[in-house]
């Protein structure tokens, strides 16, 4: 991480207050849902106290059916689809979980609709004798004619008979349908138009192949109707802005009057902020209000609690995400016995809007002192990585391309950056001092050398005159051989010395380098034979401001190097390129690859990968061919590089020199 990012990251310790605030924000508002909790469980309370006061709007106590009011006459056909929504799902008891049964009434004509689980299906039909063990259904019902029992038993699907418990026929005209099932069968049924039904029990007689019956009865359930004046009595008694309904103990609806206050928040709170709010208030324990899988009918846990005599509340998120909605659900008794359940409905648009109100100003101020810390540790950060950042430009560039030393600046601060940069300048100073030492060592010592190596010479020329063993003979030429290469190395470090200063004292001129480097290359070709040489890029000219003889000189060296490792079937390649920028001068050659660990420590003074010191022609190398190349390319402000072919066939030197 950069200096500013840490001093970034410990400014973001001041969002310990934003946080805390928030934290208390979060628990005022679960205190206020709380309070609106309490609140709407006591009006509830209230409420289903007052409609208990009222027994003759509730259903009878349970066992009881709603006879539920059709939209159209359904077809008898077994099929529970044309019902609608009163069929979904079908009723049923605990004491007979394999009978599920629904009730209608459509122009004062009551429909029966029973589902009955038989995976041992023995059919037969309903005039058989009443002892023959088959499938059947008998349902006694309780009517304005008096008690009546049906007993319904069909074998193939379509329109059945229907006779009473004993198979005779029945003092009324009932229509009735079977429908053979996946798991058992379906038996629809219309009674007469006008027969009011009060009561109505359910039981199966279901026969197996060993011919043993057993039946499976319900209880006798209390058929109603809801009350016209149950939702009159409920508007009279709900709180304001509260939605109520009243729902007999399966969740079907009986009353439902009332809505929800409209959301304030979207005038009073910023849509962001409101926004903001709801995100980090309503946690994500509190689920989505979804839509009911039917309108006639709750299943919420909440109802179902209730009608176990058990109260029960719930928060959910209506579908927009807009507010939070408060649903109670509290038992209505009457004596003794739960006989409906009442639902309240409330939104928290209000919380939001104290919550809002409170933590504006706590947010804001919290908010501000972040941003004025982070932005003054920014700042300061800012500062000081800039100080670091000049720092280490300077340094980067206190060594030029040549090796020599450049001025470093001095800050005057007093602080550590200050020591720092004084103690680089001290360092430098004393790496200056070093360097101008190691430049002129070589003419100190090719000057001192010159009269110990002519008193040596002169010895070794009276020796020879003088007579002398002849084994001592080979002894005197390895002397003189020893002092020519004594002799070679001093003149050679005189000559570097002597080019370093024609290089810096050379003047320069605008010339044509493609026609420059086109006329010396000729002069190369009788040097290389037998060696192939080839020239490229010469076609165009080139203007370029240099110095033509130091580009020759380097040229020079560049060529009798690639000759020095170039085979005789070999080939030479001088080649002039251009960009944008530079000028490129490239020499390359067959033969062996340069090592990986001396690419970059070729252009350095004695520095030589020659095998054998001395040539075929008696010149001795000493490494000062490269060094030399390297001293051009910075005279004109460009660099010196070497690289091996990528098939490893040979070595390519590159002299870059910037145009101007």
């Amino acid at each position: 991480m950069t200096l500013r990012q840490q001093l970034l990251l410990l400014a973001l310790s001041v969002l310990v207050l934003p946080w805390a605030a928030w934290q208390a924000l979060t628990q005022m508002e679960g205190l206020l849902r709380q309070g609106q909790q309490q609140a709407l469980e006591a009006s509830a309370q209230a409420v289903a106290r007052s409609l208990a006061l009222r027994p003759e709007l509730l259903p009878p106590a349970s066992p009881a059916l709603p006879l539920h009011v059709l939209q159209q006459a359904p077809r008898l056909d077994g099929e529970s689809s044309d019902w609608q929504q009163v069929a979904l799902p079908l009723d049923a008891d605990e004491s007979a979980p394999s009978l599920r049964f629904a009730l209608g009434v459509y122009n004062d004509r009551r429909y029966v609709f029973v589902e009955a689980t038989d995976l041992s299906s023995q059919r037969g039909e309903s005039h058989w004798p009443a002892d023959v063990a088959i499938d059947s259904l008998l349902i006694d019902l309780n009517t304005s004619m008096g008690p009546m029992s049906l007993r319904v038993a069909g074998r193939v699907d379509g329109p059945v008979s229907v006779t009473d418990a004993q198979s005779s026929p029945l003092p009324v005209r009932v229509d009735a349908a079977w429908k053979n099932t996946a798991s058992g069968f379906a038996v629809e049924l219309a009674l007469p138009q006008g027969l009011v039904v009060n009561r109505l029990r359910v039981l199966q007689r279901n026969a197996d192949a060993q011919s043993v019956v057993a039946d499976i009865r319900t209880p006798s359930f209390a058929i109603y109707r809801a009350s016209a004046r149950l939702p009159g009595e409920l508007t009279a008694l709900l709180p304001e802005d509260v939605r109520g309904r009243v729902v007999d103990v399966r969740g079907w609806a009986l009353a439902s009057e009332g809505s929800l206050r409209r959301d304030a928040t979207r005038d009073d709170v910023v849509s962001w902020r409101r926004w903001l709010y709801r995100a980090l208030l309503n946690a994500a324990d509190i689920a989505e209000m979804l839509e009911p899988s039917n309108p006639l009918r709750d299943d919420s846990p909440e109802r179902v609690s209730a009608s176990a005599g058990q109260g029960g509340a719930e928060w959910r998120r209506d579908p927009q995400g807009t507010q939070l909605v408060l649903t109670t659900a509290v038992p209505i008794r009457a004596a003794g016995k739960v006989r409906a359940v009442l639902l309240l409905e409330r939104s928290n648009a209000e919380a939001l809007l104290l919550a809002d109100r409170a933590v504006v100003h706590l947010l804001g101020l919290t908010v501000l002192a972040f941003l004025a810390s982070a932005g003054l540790a920014f700042l300061f950060a800012t500062q000081l990585s800039g100080r670091i950042r000049r720092l280490r430009d300077a340094a980067e560039q206190a060594l030029g391309r040549t090796g020599e030393v450049r001025r470093f600046p001095v800050s005057s601060a007093r602080d550590e950056i200050g020591d720092l940069s004084r103690s680089f300048s001290r360092l430098l100073d004393e790496i200056a001092a070093y360097t101008d030492y190691l430049r002129s060592l070589a003419s100190k010592l090719s000057h001192e050398l010159h009269t110990p190596l002519a008193i040596v010479r002169s010895s070794l020329d009276n020796l020879d005159l003088a007579a002398m063993p002849a084994e001592a003979r080979p002894y005197l030429a390895r002397a003189r051989d020893g002092v020519e290469r004594m002799g070679s190395l001093v003149r050679t470090m005189s000559e570097a010395t002597r080019i370093e200063h024609a290089i810096s004292a050379a003047e320069h001129e605008r010339f044509d380098l493609a026609r420059l480097l086109a006329d010396v290359a000729e002069g190369y070709r009788p040097m290389l034979a037998p060696r192939s040489l080839f020239v490229e890029g010469t076609e165009a000219p080139l203007l370029f401001d240099g110095a033509p003889d130091l580009i020759v000189q380097a040229l020079d060296k560049l060529v009798d190097n690639a000759r020095g490792f170039t085979p005789a079937e070999g080939r030479i390649v001088i080649a002039l390129r251009r960009t944008a920028r530079e000028a490129v001068l490239e020499v390359s050659n067959t033969g062996p690859a340069l090592p990986e660990a001396m690419r970059h420590r070729l252009f350095d003074s004695l520095v030589s990968l020659r095998e054998r010191a001395r040539s075929t022609d008696g010149s001795v190398h000493l490494g000062f061919g490269l060094h030399v190349v390297k001293l051009v390319a910075a005279a004109h402000g460009g660099s010196a590089e070497a690289e091996n072919f990528k098939d490893g066939s040979g070595v390519l030197f590159r002299l870059r020199l910037p145009l101007r």
